[in-house]
């Protein structure tokens, strides 16, 4: 039996648009069904990479507050099994 393995990436010191060009790069480097785990922080990454998940057609399992007085936050992505949406520049 396969195990599936969860990647996990932490861009807390990077900025926008950094944080979700990083988040796009691990995503792209990742087979469809398999998970990413992200730790960021502020609201405005959270919001902005949230956002990009979904566009790009990925699903959020999970979005928590893990260190409420920093405003930190962990997502973890399943990536899409349809790759058409995900891999799409104009997407």
């Amino acid at each position: 039996m396969e195990s599936t393995q969860t990647k996990e990436i932490d861009i807390r010191k990077d900025v926008c648009p950094m944080t979700t060009v990083r988040v796009r790069l691990a995503l792209d480097r990742l087979a469809p069904g398999s998970c990413l785990g992200i730790k960021l922080a502020g609201e405005e990454p959270h919001r902005n990479v949230a956002l990009a998940i979904r566009m790009l057609g990925h699903t959020i399992l999970e979005d928590n507050a893990w260190d409420e007085g920093d405003a930190n936050y962990y997502l973890l992505v399943r990536k899409s099994d349809d790759n058409t949406k995900a891999s799409d520049p104009s997407a």
